[in-house]
């Protein structure tokens, strides 16, 4: 079956790869991060992350 091409398919590879991009900071940041382990909660640099990663979610969403 051949592959789906074209300017959509390249728009929602790239909002694919931004959403994924986004996530994987978040949990990495998480992961690493003393305050968010310890403390079961969010510091200010992974609410931030998480907002971007949720934002970038819902940008994907809202095109297809």
């Amino acid at each position: 079956m051949p592959e789906n091409t074209g300017p959509k398919t390249a728009e929602h590879r790239a909002e694919d790869a931004t959403v994924q991009t986004a996530y994987s900071r978040f949990i990495r940041h998480t992961q690493a991060c003393a305050e968010c382990r310890i403390q079961g909660m969010d510091c200010a640099e992974a609410s931030e992350l998480r907002w971007v990663y949720r934002s970038a979610k819902r940008r994907a969403g809202e095109v297809r």
